[in-house]
């Protein structure tokens, strides 16, 4: 599974919407390597802001969060 689709099974997981502290606290459910980097967090806001910014999947809609497309 890539962080994109873990990210997005939190979501669905919440009813299509999550904040950014629920993907840190969830993601590694579905990504088991997530917090093997030292900047993971980081690298999840890479990911779901790269896929907002090409207008797949995530759209932002609130401070901190986010849903899907």
């Amino acid at each position: 599974m890539t962080k994109v689709e873990a990210i997005k099974r939190v979501m669905q997981e919440q009813g299509d919407t999550a904040t950014l502290q629920d993907i840190y606290r969830k993601a590694g459910r579905y990504y088991k390597g997530v917090k093997a980097a030292e900047d993971w967090q980081a690298g999840l806001r890479g990911v779901l802001y790269r896929e907002i910014r090409n207008g797949k999947t995530f759209k932002k809609i609130g401070e901190a969060t986010y849903s899907l497309i």
